[in-house]
């Protein structure tokens, strides 16, 4: 951004909500996230102390998290007038907690259990294990967040439901690829419905 456009945005009635300045030698702007942390606990119905452990996360991974996976060609930009900045962060945290919670379920000492997916896929008693190959990397923004609160942002947006549900169904799809006998059977479990009754 130009000088002058940050100028323009520090100098703002309200941008004391949004960043901090420091003039003690350079002048330094930081951001706060105060007033995401009260929007998000605001969507959530927590204890306190699984608060704080989601107020920590916010204020030490958030940033670096957003940095990573959001910037293109050395910016971040979002679209402000479809969403807010609040909605946008928080979409993002849901999506994380869709794939976190869908892991955290089925892995257990680096196998993921298969078989409840794929017995109501097929319809058939099925035991099965994998391991499916994931940006992990992407997930330890939530790592250290209690399952009980997981399971809340994935819920507090349809964003965290879809990438859970996503997870399945790419599954699903790989074993069909994969193996002409599961695939078999899905298609005449599922013929006469429609996909999201049968996802459901």
């Amino acid at each position: 951004m130009k000088g002058e456009e940050i100028a323009e945005i520090i100098s703002s009635p309200i941008s004391h909500q949004f960043f901090t300045r420091n003039t003690a030698e350079d002048l330094i702007i930081s951001c706060k996230y105060d007033w995401f942390i009260d929007y998000i606990l605001d969507s959530l119905n927590l204890r306190s102390d699984e608060a704080a452990i989601l107020e920590k996360v916010i204020i030490e991974k958030l940033p670096q998290h957003l940095e990573k996976y959001w910037k293109e060609d050395g910016k971040i930009r979002r679209d402000l007038v479809s969403r807010s900045a609040e909605e946008w962060m928080q979409n993002e945290m849901s999506f994380v907690a869709g794939f976190s919670l869908w892991f955290r379920e089925k892995e257990t000492k680096g196998e993921i259990d298969l078989s409840e997916l794929i017995s109501g896929a097929t319809g058939e008693d099925v035991k099965a294990s994998g391991k499916v190959e994931f940006d992990r990397e992407r997930l330890e923004l939530l790592h250290s967040i209690p399952m009980k609160t997981i399971k809340s942002l994935m819920e507090m947006s349809p964003a965290g439901k879809i990438a859970y549900r996503s997870m399945d169904m790419a599954v699903i799809q790989g074993l069909s690829e994969g193996d002409k006998n599961y695939a078999s059977s899905m298609r005449e479990r599922t013929q006469a419905k429609s996909w999201w009754k049968f996802w459901r």
